[in-house]
């Protein structure tokens, strides 16, 4: 259950992100509430998101959708593959690796704690040819029709990210690129 007392997960992103570079773009929630979008969201994944799926834009194997309810706004799509898979996303990228760290640890404890103790998490490494690029939490819940929740640090070279997926933990992507 979405605790409503914790704080804004995606506020700590802006806050994190705002504090480490002031040329970074303003980064605010979408939402009023987003410990309890969050939970709105979980629980719409049996049906691919269908409530949250805005304007789409149409390719050979994927259709994306802007999110309705933006847990970061502007930031937040809706992947539908043609086999019926749905992907609920939403990334930040972020000016340096200091920034990118700083979010990812304030976001993975705030979204801990809007998904509540019923979900487990298992902390990893990502690599890029073998080299670490990066880390990922992956949130599993033990009911059946519940999504893989993973948020990810990516460095790419010269370049910073955190993202925040819901989805099949089939797709998710993999600490490996």
């Amino acid at each position: 259950m979405v605790r409503k007392s914790t704080a804004a997960l995606m506020l700590t992103l802006t806050s994190a992100a705002l504090a480490g570079c002031s040329s970074l773009q303003s980064v605010t929630s979408g939402t009023d509430d987003p410990c309890a979008t969050l939970q709105d969201i979980v629980a719409d994944y049996p049906t691919g998101f269908a409530d949250f799926r805005g304007s789409s834009s149409n390719f050979t194997s994927v259709t994306i959708y802007r999110a309705k309810e933006q847990l970061i706004k502007g930031h937040c799509e809706i992947w539908a593959w043609g086999n019926g898979d749905s992907a609920y996303t939403c990334t930040v990228s972020a000016p340096d690796r200091a920034v990118a760290e700083t979010l990812h640890a304030r976001a993975a404890t705030e979204l801990a704690e809007c998904l509540g103790s019923n979900w487990q998490a298992e902390k990893s490494v990502r690599e890029r040819d073998g080299k670490p690029a990066g880390e990922r939490i992956q949130f599993t819940s033990g009911e059946a029709k519940a999504p893989s929740v993973a948020l990810h640090r990516v460095e790419d070279h010269r370049r910073h990210s955190v993202y925040l997926y819901i989805g099949t933990g089939a797709r998710s992507p993999q600490q490996s690129d």
